[in-house]
């Protein structure tokens, strides 16, 4: 029977509890550093959560000592999203495997670059991969799989929407938190990331966006608590986007797929509707919401990442398939750079007012500066 790959936490913010306790439930993994901006800190992080542990011998590491350590093999990075590509680097120039959690990181010129980067270190037999856990929800895996046999048709649009809540207390507790520097964005960056990330898998190639954003119920930060975007994809499809932390008290994510053949939406990560045609007819109007195939409904999926680990297990378990295998992660570093881009996008039509072709953000991958589309129009909070 094969050892357990070892596996560090760097950072120990709120994500981290779900990173411990995925890699507590994957088989094939076992925890055994914790690094955080201080040795006490990491300490203090083993101490609150040892107990829900089978592993007995977490230590408390700095970066440096982690990336010595020979026990570890993977490394789960979940500092804050400025810095993630500085510390990725780090981890695979030292030779081990990489999870970075969402968003990749700030700067997308750096990410493109980071992206060669960890194509290299992948040739050298590294796997590496940004969390991307809602693909695995079985959900996903279910309209996935009827989209690959194309029982849904031709996908003619979609709406994803994210409506959460983020008390101020949430944004004044870390200086990080609601600044272009580090946090990236607002609401479409750190909440909507994921349901946009499902919406591009499952659509295919953006080419165009049309965005607006603001800032209505949160002081002192500089990113946005409410967005909304509509996509051009290149098959001709059309989808609009909504993200917002001013939805009190927090309402499901929803994802609304639709076709000539079939229609499907995802709540959370419970798929709560799901027509394939196959052969029957629904008359010329339509069954408008009726004929749902779904024997059971699933409206009991948790709320966000912080509060279940299933996602991440089953994210982190692909990883240890793939690197016992050699195969290929579900999700690669790739596809983040195309959410990525994708959101530099929309910040940018947000911030300017007219549309913006994907391909100009990638030929001019400027992060910066972005503002709250609030403030050039004159809207007053």
């Amino acid at each position: 029977m094969r050892a357990p790959i070892g596996t560090a936490i760097i950072g120990t913010g709120a994500i981290a509890e779900t990173h411990a306790a995925a890699i507590e439930r994957t088989v094939g993994l076992e925890l055994v550093a914790v690094s955080s901006r201080s040795v006490a800190g990491a300490q203090d992080f083993i101490d609150r959560h040892r107990h829900g542990w089978s592993a007995t011998d977490v230590r408390a590491r700095t970066l440096d000592e982690v990336l010595r350590d020979e026990r570890v093999g993977l490394v789960s990075v979940v500092t804050p999203t400025g810095t993630h590509i500085d510390i990725g680097q780090r981890v695979l120039d030292s030779g081990r495997h990489l999870l970075l959690e969402k968003p990749l990181d700030v700067d997308l010129a750096r990410t493109l670059e980071f992206a060669q980067f960890a194509a290299r270190a992948e040739e050298r037999g590294l796997v590496s991969a940004s969390v991307s856990q809602y693909r695995f929800s079985p959900a996903a895996t279910t309209v996935r799989n009827a989209l690959d046999a194309g029982r849904l048709g031709q996908l003619t649009s979609a709406v994803a929407s994210v409506g959460w809540w983020r008390s101020q207390a949430y944004y004044d507790r870390a200086d990080w938190r609601g600044t272009w520097a580090q946090d990236g964005g607002g609401a479409l960056m750190n909440q909507g990331i994921h349901t946009l990330d499902m919406l591009l898998w499952f659509l295919g190639e953006p080419v165009r966006v049309h965005a607006s954003s603001r800032r209505l119920a949160h002081e002192r930060i500089e990113v946005e608590d409410a967005i909304a975007a509509v996509i051009e994809f290149a098959s001709g499809a059309l989808a609009t986007v909504h993200a917002t932390t001013a939805a009190y008290p927090g309402l499901a994510t929803r994802l609304q797929i639709m076709g000539t053949r079939g229609s499907a939406v995802i709540e959370h990560e419970g798929l709560s509707y799901l027509h394939l045609a196959d052969g029957t007819h629904v008359g010329d109007m339509g069954l408008q919401g009726a004929g749902n195939q779904v024997i059971a409904p699933n409206h009991a999926c948790h709320r966000d990442a912080t509060s279940s680990a299933s996602g991440h297990a089953r994210q982190f378990a692909d990883l240890v398939s793939a690197i016992r295998t050699g195969n290929r992660a579900l999700t690669t570093i790739a596809d983040a750079v195309g959410t990525l881009t994708t959101i530099h996008a929309i910040y940018r039509a947000a911030t300017t007012g007219v549309a913006v072709e994907l391909a100009e953000v990638i030929a001019s991958p400027t992060s910066n500066p972005y503002r709250v589309g609030a403030a050039a129009s004159g809207v007053q909070r």
